[in-house]
């Protein structure tokens, strides 16, 4: 008897280290420094995912990572130029996939769940500011702070 407990207690230890006690979906850390984003895979399954968005900046900025869905035959790089041609109000041209993370002061983070269907996306950042502290800048969009994902 005291064997077959030890097997069982040996079967249900390994078994609760295979899966995910907790219920709750894989967690992606996505940090930004210097206006760019790092962490964040270029591929995702589909599915739920939880992701924790932190500002790392050396100085005081505020930043955001807002995830948005890229039409057929958009890029990273559209999201860019229209920041650049229309400011801050380019962020209504995108059509945005579940929450905002942030806005997020330096050393602040926030966490999110979403729900990823296969497709291409990106994230950005429509916050203002420059790092000598003043508020009016171009959107950091328009800078590149933008990063280009798929989901399969």
């Amino acid at each position: 008897m005291l064997a077959l407990a030890g097997v069982l207690a040996m079967v249900s230890t390994a078994c609760s280290k295979s899966s995910n006690a907790s219920g709750l979906p894989p967690l992606t850390t996505v940090f930004v420094q210097k206006f760019r984003y790092h962490g964040m895979p270029a591929t995702l399954p589909s599915g739920l995912h939880m992701f924790r968005f932190e500002n790392q900046e050396s100085f005081p900025i505020t930043h955001e990572m807002i995830p948005i869905a890229l039409p057929p035959g958009k890029t990273a790089q559209d999201v860019i130029n229209e920041a650049k041609a229309k400011g801050p109000d380019s962020e209504d041209e995108w059509l945005h996939i579940g929450g905002d993370f942030g806005p997020a002061d330096t050393g602040a983070s926030v966490i999110e769940t979403l729900y990823l269907p296969p497709g291409n996306y990106a994230i950005a950042c429509w916050q203002t500011g420059k790092p000598n502290g003043q508020e009016n800048g171009p959107p950091h969009a328009a800078i590149g702070m933008v990063f280009q994902f798929k989901v399969t």
